[in-house]
């Protein structure tokens, strides 16, 4: 067996380190806040907290003034905090994440190096690269959602299993990591309620069962645990049923069980939905799945723990979601972690020894390098100008990224076809991988101005007087409370804000969030309204009794109107 050139990775010098280390910020902080918060999602985690700030309440989460027990408070905590210190931005929206997704390549380094039969420190530094080149994963740490810290405190909560039961027993640093699972599983149950544990617990119960170690369950400090966990994720939900009675219900029932096993949240999609999301999210190292598989050789689940665990962890996230009849992009962001380290523990293998896995290990390279290539095209093609729908003109930062994505990633095809497995042309892919990464992020400001209300809350901030009234129509901007720093009217329209509009005294419903019908005389009276509703929608305020008034912005799918005559 020859010596892996990824191992020469440990002893890289401090200018190397410091530059990997600006790399890494880069890819995860720089132009944080440059992009507006993007509908639904990142509108709706600014306004929560805002919300909590302006109203005091950090115990009863509302959304638009309503109920909104849809997930625990954490995120919302996180957000909130940042929001008191760098004020109401959207670099203070994001900053949780990014800060989560940058320490989970912590997370990424602590299991290569541990899982590596070698030195390790250079396993745990390419897990680390690969992670943080993955466009899945940077994407959502960078987004205003609540997945990366759920992600995060999931796989702090497994690392510590690994790491401890790595250890031998009373050995110096065991038993706080055992303590720390518990506190990380109490985090992610604060972050996104039951999976907090249930995954952890599942992911720990097969590999168990797989590698029959149950005698590690004897070394788990079991009582002074689950205290911990108790102290840490039960007063919030404490005090919430107290404060709510229909919480309890609300909660586990509806937001749990059904969610899950029906319908209920319309979010089906098929069994295979998470296939194309990690191919496609983990580019360009999903190439390496075929090499990763001939790993798996005989007498692994007794020789090769390691990969018992990562394939366990990995395989879970994947058929546990896959499984819900509720399913989104972002459900499997916390299988990323383990196939990182799964990925780096392969072209280990493949750097060390000849054969099936060396093989399979080069042409995934070059088929992620290829990939990278082709998908470079389309984003050069728009940055052209060649694409309407995106820009007529020139986009001179788009152009940048999309002409170095290309030329990097046809560098790591040459280096991968001519050299084999090396740094060179691992690095020059993860390089093409960052670059690829900064292209999602220049198209940014443009997709802003489809699934953004900044623009229209930056009007009406130039027109609000007081009295005046902001409603939208048979939608709700998720942003733009957020934006304008104040509650706004919903006509005609339900979906998440459903149960939480149920709970409010009839009149308010009536005022806050009137049917059609109620709100007409409203809008054909003296007082100014101002009215926010999608393209699609302009005929349906006929059919539904409201006079259009003057159309004061238009936007690719929003409207702003008002009604009284301009000027």
């Amino acid at each position: 067996m020859s010596e892996s050139p990824f191992r020469s990775a440990s002893s890289l010098g401090w200018p190397a380190r410091l530059l990997l280390a600006a790399c890494a910020f880069l890819i995860f902080f720089a132009g944080l806040g440059t992009i507006p918060l993007l509908e639904p999602d990142e509108g709706r985690y600014a306004e929560i907290p805002r919300e909590m700030l302006a109203g005091g309440d950090f115990v009863t989460p509302h959304l638009n003034g309503v109920l909104y027990f849809e997930k625990p408070p954490l995120y919302y905590w996180l957000n909130a905090g940042a929001m008191a210190v760098l004020g109401r931005t959207e670099l203070a929206c994001r900053l949780a994440g990014a800060c989560l997704g940058l320490a989970g390549l912590g997370l990424a380094w602590a299991l290569g190096r541990s899982m590596d039969a070698g030195s390790g420190r250079g396993t745990g530094l390419l897990a680390a690269v690969l992670l943080g080149t993955a466009p899945l994963y940077v994407a959502l740490a960078r987004a205003n959602i609540i997945d990366m810290t759920l992600a995060f405190f999931l796989g702090a909560t497994l690392t510590c299993f690994w790491l401890a039961q790595e250890r031998e027993k009373g050995e110096r640093g065991e038993r706080l990591l055992w303590y720390g699972l518990f506190a990380c599983a109490a985090l992610a149950t604060l972050t996104k309620g039951l999976i907090g544990f249930v995954i952890p617990g599942a992911v720990i119960f097969f590999y168990l069962l797989l590698t029959r170690r149950w005698r590690l369950l004897l070394r788990v400090p079991w009582l002074g645990g689950i205290a911990l966990f108790l102290v840490i994720a039960a007063p919030w939900h404490v005090l919430a049923a107290r404060r709510n009675p229909e919480f309890l219900w609300f909660y586990f029932v509806h937001e749990h069980l059904l969610r899950y096993t029906t319908p209920e949240a319309m979010r089906e999609a098929p069994f295979w939905y998470f296939v194309p999301v990690l191919l496609l999210g983990l580019l360009p190292w999903s190439g390496l799945l075929p090499a990763a598989a001939t790993l798996f050789r005989r007498g692994w689940l007794r020789e090769r723990p390691e990969l018992v665990f990562l394939a366990v962890w990995a395989s879970f996230v994947f058929l546990f979601f896959s499984a819900s009849h509720s399913k989104l992009i972002p459900y499997v962001l916390p299988a990323c972690l383990p196939l990182a380290v799964l990925f780096a523990l392969t072209l280990e293998r493949a750097a060390t020894e000849a054969g099936r896995t060396r093989a399979w290990a080069r042409g995934g390279i070059l088929v992620g390098a290829v990939v990278l290539v082709a998908l470079a095209l389309p984003f050069l093609w728009a940055a052209l100008g060649r694409v309407p729908q995106y820009s007529p003109e020139v986009s001179p930062v788009l152009l940048a990224f999309a002409l170095a994505t290309l030329l990097a990633a046809l560098a790591a095809a040459i280096l991968g076809w001519r050299t084999g497995l090396d740094r060179r042309g691992v690095a020059a892919l993860a390089f093409a991988a960052a670059l690829f990464i900064g292209c999602i992020w220049a198209v940014g400001p443009r997709v802003g101005r489809y699934r953004s209300s900044r623009e229209i809350a930056g009007m009406l901030h130039a027109r609000l007087r007081p009295g005046d009234e902001v409603y939208s129509f048979r939608c709700y901007p998720q942003s733009l409370p957020f934006y304008l720093d104040r509650e706004i009217g919903v006509v005609h329209f339900r979906t998440e804000l459903g149960w939480g509009i149920d709970h409010l005294p009839p009149a308010e419903r009536v005022r806050r969030f009137p049917r059609a019908a109620e709100f007409r005389e409203r809008w054909s009276s003296s007082q100014t309204f101002y009215l926010v509703l999608e393209k699609d929608d302009l005929d349906s305020l006929k059919t539904f009794g409201l006079a259009p008034g003057p159309i004061l912005l238009e936007q690719d799918k929003l409207l702003l109107m008002t009604n009284r005559p301009v000027g």
